[in-house]
Parts: structure tokens; sequence; C-alpha cells
């Protein structure tokens, strides 16, 4: 039936149009952003969760530009004291060299503060960002004993935002502190070192074949050394029967083999048992510790004439080296360099030295030969503080570039996470925008026909 007042076919075409072009929007909006949900009314839910996973990618990437600037603070700090130490390694070897009689302590001087002023001003520029963690002045506002780097962001199930650190202890590696705060040092035992490492001496054999080099032959050698405390002193003496029941090869011993038979005799003498024992520093240097720490610890180390294997002292036959301890007390807090080492003895020599600041050139007889030996000591364990620096900062380096990999990881898994919820398929998109092209074209000639329908029926009335 045709109705003038109803025209039902044209209804239906005209509602499958529009449901055609809804489609047909909705699909072109795709095609050209890119995504199937590009606002709430999407997919409310899809909609909401990409939202917070591209807001938790921005904190990312401020972590992600936040380890870079801690990598850039930490790997200039390592670079100056990477050269600090080698020139602390030179100090040593000139002041080593000033032991010997006859060498004029005051060219000597003259070389090392050349060398020291290098050191002060390799510290004072190893600045990153305004930053400067090996020159410091803990006197300053802006002053902070623990740098604190953004190393992750994360996000709990309740939505509280919480950040992770790496923590670099400026406190233990700056160099140079222009200031210093008062802080409470333990008391210290007496410790005597050697000048360099046992297998460097003529008695371990550093030339020859592999196989011997870096051991000693204890078939005819003899070790002597006297140990004074302020208890008393006693000889020790290593020979070939002593060591027989000890080490595995009299002609190979080991220079661990050589000190823990070292500290087996010292176990059974009464005078110095529980007293004093020996070890291997991180150079491998022998050195001699009391096992009280005071004012009132005394070590002396004298090698005998008789002696045929050098204990790396400076010389066989050099006596008198010796060592106190200190008591606890309050001090001011500065830098590895620039704290009090010691304080002299010499004539015409008064107050404190430092690693940073010390004078030589007047230290003459005998006890300036003490206060020399003293300041090798107090810029050998210079050295040795200065390397465990590095090691810490080393270690925050590979913690930040870990990180730093972490983090990059994590912002590209974000990504597809996003993807998969709002990202369109393309070329699925694209065919379903011909397909809806090709239906609209259909559905307006369809509502064309049925419009002419009433058409047709007035002309019968003509």
């Amino acid at each position: 039936m045709t109705s003038l007042l109803t025209n039902i076919s044209a209804m239906t075409a005209l509602t499958t149009l529009k449901g055609i072009n809804q489609q047909l929007d909705m699909t072109s909006n795709r095609v050209s952003t890119g995504q199937r949900v590009s606002n709430a009314s999407d997919n409310a839910a899809y909609w909401s969760i990409a939202t917070t996973v591209r807001t938790d990618n921005a904190s990312l990437g401020a972590v992600k530009d936040s380890l870079g600037l801690g990598s850039s603070a930490v790997d200039t700090a390592y670079n100056g004291l990477n050269s600090i130490l080698t020139d602390l390694q030179n100090v040593r070897a000139k002041l080593q060299t000033a032991l010997t009689p006859g060498v004029d302590r005051g060219k000597v001087q003259t070389e090392v503060a050349a060398i020291q002023n290098k050191m002060k001003a390799t510290a004072d520029s190893s600045v990153s960002s305004g930053q400067n963690w090996i020159s410091v002045d803990s006197s300053a506002t802006t002053y902070q004993d623990k740098q604190q780097v953004v190393a992750g962001f994360s996000r709990n199930a309740s939505g509280t935002i919480d950040f992770s650190y790496v923590q670099v202890d400026v406190g233990s590696i700056k160099l140079y502190d222009a200031t210093g705060t008062s802080i409470t040092k333990p008391a210290t035992e007496a410790q005597v070192v050697a000048s360099q490492s046992l297998t460097g001496t003529a008695g371990f054999r550093p030339g020859a074949a592999v196989g011997t080099r870096g051991t000693a032959d204890f078939t005819s050698a003899v070790a002597e050394l006297t140990i004074t405390l302020a208890s008393g002193n006693a000889t020790i003496t290593l020979d070939k029967a002593s060591l027989t029941a000890a080490v595995r090869d009299t002609a190979k011993v080991t220079t661990e083999e050589f000190v823990d038979a070292i500290n087996n005799t010292i176990a059974g003498d009464a005078t110095l048992k529980n007293k004093v024992s020996a070890s291997l520093e991180s150079q491998g240097r022998l050195t001699f510790k009391t096992t009280a720490a005071a004012s009132t610890a005394k070590l002396q180390i004298d090698t005998t004439a008789n002696n045929s294997i050098d204990f790396g002292f400076g010389g066989a036959s050099i006596t008198g080296l010796q060592a106190s301890g200190t008591n606890a007390g309050t001090t001011i807090g500065k830098g590895i360099l620039d704290s009090d080492a010691g304080t002299y003895t010499a004539p015409g020599m008064s107050g404190a030295f430092t690693v940073a600041k010390f004078d030589i050139s007047k230290l003459v007889g005998t006890k300036g030969d003490d206060d020399l030996r003293a300041i090798i000591n107090a810029v050998d364990k210079a050295i040795g503080q200065v390397t465990d620096a590095g090691t810490k900062l080393g270690a925050n380096k590979t913690q930040i570039d870990g990180q730093k990999t972490f983090v990059d990881t994590l912002m590209k898994a974000n990504d597809r996470t996003v993807g998969i919820l709002v990202d369109a398929d393309v070329e699925e998109e694209s065919t379903k925008l011909k397909a809806l092209q090709t239906q609209q074209q259909l559905a307006i000639q369809a509502l064309s026909i049925a419009n002419s329908s009433s058409q047709n029926v007035l002309s019968l009335f003509r």
C-alpha cells in the first residue's frame, strides 16, 4: 500500500543512512587519529587506564632525565677523584725519595707543592650542574651530606605516588671542605705500613720466572724483626725449620703464607700475643697493627742486620719505624685531604699537617725523619681512602646506569600497554571505511527511490 501521509520506505532508508553516517564518522576518526579510544565516550574504562599510564610515563621521563643528570655528576666526581689519586701516588713516590740521605728536601717540597696545587684545582673544577661533590663547604645552607638522585617512580593500588633514590654519600667522598663540621673521632690503633709491596721486594723475586715470581725461598733464607710495644719487645724469626710445617713448599713461600707464619709466631710469643697482628693491605704491603686503640698504643718495627728477606720497609737494616695510636675525641671533620693527619715533632716545626698541605723542607734529624715517615703514612692512608671513595662512586654509577636501562624498558612497556588499549587497527578501519562509504551511497539511492514513490502516485491524477 502506498500512503501520501506516511512514507515507511523513506523512513527506513533514512534511519539506515543515519546509522551508516554515524559509523562512517567514527571510522573516519579512528583512521585520522590512529586511535579507537580517543576520548572517554569511546570507552571510559580504557580511556581512564590509558590516561593514567601516559601520566606515569611522563613522570618516568622526568626520572630518566634525573638519572642522566645524576650520572653526569657521578662521572664528574669520579674523574676528579681518579686524577687526584694519580697525583697522590706521585706525591708518595717523591716523599719516599726524600727519605734517601743527601736528597734536597726543599726541592722535593717545591715539586710536591705544585702537585698539591694541581689537586686542589682539579677538585674545585669538578663541577656538574652547579654541584661539586669532592670540594665542598659543609657550612653552606645548600650543602647536603647525602645527595639523592631520583631513580624510580611507582604508584601503589591506592594511587599513592612513591619515589626511590640512589644515595651518594658526599660526606665520605669529599676531598676538601672549606669549613668542616664538628664530629666525634674514635680511638685508633698504632699502625706501621711498609713502603712497598712484599712482591716488589728482592726476597720475593719480582724478576724471576713464572712459578717462582712473587714467592720467597726459605731453604736458606732467614727473616727476623723486632716488634716493640709499650709493654715490651720481642724478636720473631722465620726460617726453614719454623716454616716446614706451616707452608706447602719452603722454596716457594707466598706472601699470604709469609704473613700467616708471622702471625703464628706472634701468637706463640707471650710478649706479643693478642697485642699486635700482621696483614697485607690492598696494595700488598706488609702492615703491623696493635689491637689496642688509644694514644697509649705504641708500635715500633726494627729489622735486623741478619735479615735476608726484605720486609719492604725501605731497606733490610732500617730501624726505628714507629707509630702511636690516638685517643677518641672531637675534631673538625673536613675532607680526606685537608683533615689533620698528624702533628710535627721536629725542631722548628709546630702544629698539625694535612695531606693537602705540609712542609718537609725543614724536616731534619731523627725527629724530621720520623715526621717524614708519618707524612708518607698519611698520604698512603689518603690513597686508600680516595680509592674507597672511587669504589663507592663506581657502585653508584653502576646502579644509576642499571636504573636508566630499566626505566627506559618500563616506558616502552607502558607505551605498548597504551597501544593495546586505545590504538586502532588502521588496516581494518580503512577497509571498513571503504565499505561504509559504499553503504552510504546505496542508502542515499534507497532513500531517493523511496521518496520518488509518492511522486509516481501523484502522476496518476494528472
